[in-house]
């Protein structure tokens, strides 16, 4: 399944996988650290705009892209429901239009949309991301620890038991990538299931930090959590790494 059917089949219930309203309130908070001065921010692969809407809620002007045009419709119905102003387009890291080029001061791509990337599409992807700030802007990533997920064959990820329905997420294992699949149906009918399924690719580390500077930035630098604390290749659950567009 492409990346964008999988995210347009999804969001349907993805406020209620992602727990929204307990996500949305840790975000605001984190946000306040990771960027203290009000500016220009785009959001890629926004999902239904948990981290837009934080970011929002903190003073910033927001642009949100992402793949599913099904999203972005989400997005729209949560800005609204929050009572926050984001602009929206449906791109790919690919896909964006020149005409952002310069025009933030800095960007955000949290909730695991580089696992979506190949890893030549990572370094094409930090390209676009440099291009798109200002001199100075700072970039802002997340995704899994595939080491460690890897390491200990980890299929399952998370499951939710919210208004009568379960979501399980889960992994398959493959020699180049991790597919990764969405398992949802009513809790007094589960054979009326619905199952979704992408390819993520696992980027370390390294490769990820390799390729923000292959990409022009400077200032890299690493976490295991949005507080930004030691990121540990065996213990954090998750990665998270700044970088900086030079002066």
């Amino acid at each position: 399944m492409d990346r964008t059917k999988f995210y347009d089949g999804v969001s349907g219930f993805y406020d209620k996988m992602i727990d929204f309203e307990k996500n949305l309130n840790l975000r605001i908070d984190a946000y306040k650290t990771i960027f203290p001065a009000y500016g220009n921010i785009v959001d890629i692969g926004c999902g239904v705009g948990l981290d837009s809407i934080a970011l929002a809620k903190n003073g910033h002007a927001v642009t949100a892209f992402d793949i599913s045009p099904q999203m972005i419709g989400m997005v729209k119905v949560n800005s609204e429901k929050y009572d926050v102003k984001i602009k929206t387009g449906v791109f790919a890291f690919n896909t964006i239009p020149k005409s952002y080029h310069g025009k933030f001061n800095n960007a955000v791509s949290v909730g695991n949309t580089i696992a979506h990337l190949t890893k030549k599409e990572l370094l094409s992807g930090f390209k676009k991301i440099y291009a798109l700030l200002k001199p100075g802007g700072k970039v802002f990533l997340h995704i899994l620890n595939y080491t460690a997920i890897i390491k200990m064959k980890k299929r399952i990820n998370n499951i939710a038991n919210r208004d009568g329905s379960v979501i399980i997420r889960f992994y398959d294992f493959e020699n180049e990538h991790v597919q990764f699949n969405i398992l949802s149906f009513p809790l007094n009918n589960p054979k009326e299931f619905d199952l979704y399924t992408t390819n993520h690719y696992p980027h370390t580390k390294k490769e990820i930090e390799t390729a923000l500077r292959s990409a022009g930035f400077s200032k890299v630098k690493s976490a295991g959590d949005f507080y930004g604390n030691k990121f540990s290749v065996r213990d954090s659950k998750d990665l998270f790494i700044e970088a900086h567009r030079l002066e």
